[in-house]
């Protein structure tokens, strides 16, 4: 291709100026498509609403003209262009619950003030939506490119990435691939994750007074803004007065209503992604440890919560408790956040999410780790482990996303480090590129998500550029 970028940016640009409107219009779609995983069924392994958006969204690239191949149900993939590939881009349209706090319904598009909102517009179907259109833009400038490219859409990014790894088991990607899934300019390091699941069982005991359920977080990647226990045998008046002093402790609403016999607990936190824990306010971990504190009568599940206290101490995002916490220069400090908490009359379920720097890849964190849950009597049932990841700053495919981002947005070049997990994650070369720009605080995985036009529009137009250039030589 012997145009240069100048002409190319000119080109794409005016490409955008017809299309922008049915970009957005087919984000809204997706958007209203309730991805979250949920009970798996014959065709769908991640739910009946992960299946469907992989089918609207093979359905739209379809009316481009492009064949779209389904791998296992999981995965969608639309190719240009002559093989060997060169470039590819690696999305998902799968998304977290909705979750409280939302001014909108998450699961419905609705643009203000220069900004759309809806679950998914920055994590991650807006970008899948703007590389569905770049590609798009890719073919209609340039119908011979020199060389194939290649966009893969996933269902299960969000509970662990199995839909990829499934995939790469037996597929190979481009030798140049990118996920628009975090922030820009480029993400080069990712932390690996450390994901245990733990339980301990007992017989029920009525002794007065009690704790009779306690539950927390669903989604094991997400700090958990709410929870909620139930008791008997306290009075209310005792229970308002320990949440009035554990709300101004802690920074967590505590609120408490009788119900019958019993008292209801509620608290109210923050959300954040569990790759920046530190973000959020764990109402889970806040609870726990009201409840640890107050003069219920000794019994296993009492003294199992008083456990799960010491394990995770309110506010100790670092994995102290646990004694693994470390850090390095390349990727920081080691996370650690407990996400996801059910316990009734007859025992306890639940799982952390640690993500890890390149130093711990050397430690021995499950042996550290299951020893630590098996001095507070918990048996840890299963986990998932892997490494970190790292793509050179000096990659030529590097530089060249460093320097299209560059051009299109005036800001500076350079690689970060992420907490996340992204689908480049393990694919040799393979790095982050958007779409978050610096100094915003989307709200991803939080109430009121959104990703701005002009954020949306732009990143489709870097793609675009990144294809022609990287494809067309």
């Amino acid at each position: 291709m012997s145009e240069s970028r100048k002409e190319l940016r000119e080109k794409i640009e005016k490409w955008f100026e017809q299309k922008k409107d049915d970009m957005i219009n087919d984000l809204g779609e997706i958007i209203a498509v309730k991805s979250v995983e949920s009970e798996k069924k014959e065709g769908a392994p991640y739910g009946a609403g992960s299946r469907e958006v992989l089918s609207l969204a093979a359905s739209m690239m379809e009316k481009h003209g492009f064949d779209v191949t389904t791998f296992e149900d999981m995965i969608i993939t639309a190719q240009m262009g002559p093989e060997p590939l060169k470039m590819g881009i690696l999305a998902h349209l799968d998304v977290v619950a909705g979750g409280d706090g939302w001014d909108t319904d998450p699961f419905e598009m609705v643009i203000k003030d220069g900004k759309i909102f809806g679950r998914g517009t920055t994590d991650n179907k807006g970008p899948s939506v703007a590389s569905m259109y770049a590609m798009y833009c890719a073919r209609d400038l340039c119908p011979d490119l020199k060389h194939g490219f290649q966009i893969i859409l996933g269902s299960g990014e969000e509970t662990g990435c199995n839909d990829i790894a499934n995939y790469l088991s037996k597929n190979t990607t481009p030798p140049h691939v990118f996920t628009p899934d975090v922030e820009y300019p480029i993400v080069n390091a990712e932390k690996g994750r450390f994901a245990p699941t733990f339980c301990a069982s007992w017989d029920k005991d009525i002794t007065l007074p009690r704790i009779v359920s306690l539950s927390g977080g669903s989604t094991m990647n997400v700090i958990p803004n709410r929870a909620e226990a139930v008791t008997e045998g306290l009075s209310l008046d005792e229970v308002k007065s320990f949440c009035a002093d554990f709300s101004e402790k802690t920074g967590v609403t505590m609120s408490a209503v009788q119900d019958g016999d019993y008292i209801k607990i509620s608290a109210l936190g923050a959300a954040a992604h569990a790759a920046r824990p530190e973000h959020g306010n764990n109402a889970q971990t806040a609870i726990i440890e009201m409840l640890a504190s107050m003069p219920f009568a000794e019994s296993k599940s009492f003294g199992y919560v008083k456990a799960l206290n010491r394990l995770f101490p309110h506010g100790d995002y670092y994995g102290r408790a646990f004694g693994i916490a470390m850090s390095d220069d390349k990727l920081g400090e080691l996370t650690l956040s407990f996400c996801v908490v059910n316990l009734d009359e007859h025992g306890v379920l639940g799982n952390f999410d640690s993500r890890t720097p390149v130093c711990a890849d050397d430690v021995d964190l499950v042996g550290m780790t299951y020893a630590a849950f098996e001095r507070e009597g918990f048996t840890v049932t299963d986990h998932y482990i892997n490494k970190s990841h790292y793509t050179s700053e000096d990659s030529p495919f590097v530089r060249t996303l460093l320097s299209i981002y560059e051009d299109y947005t005036g800001n500076p070049r350079e690689c970060k480090s992420t907490g996340g997990q992204t689908y480049a994650h393990g694919i040799p070369g393979g790095v982050v590129f958007g779409t978050v720009l610096p100094g915003v605080e989307n709200n991803v995985h939080g109430p009121n998500e959104f990703i701005g036009v002009e954020n949306l529009v732009t990143s489709a137009k870097m793609f675009a550029q990144a294809i022609l250039e990287i494809c067309g030589e």
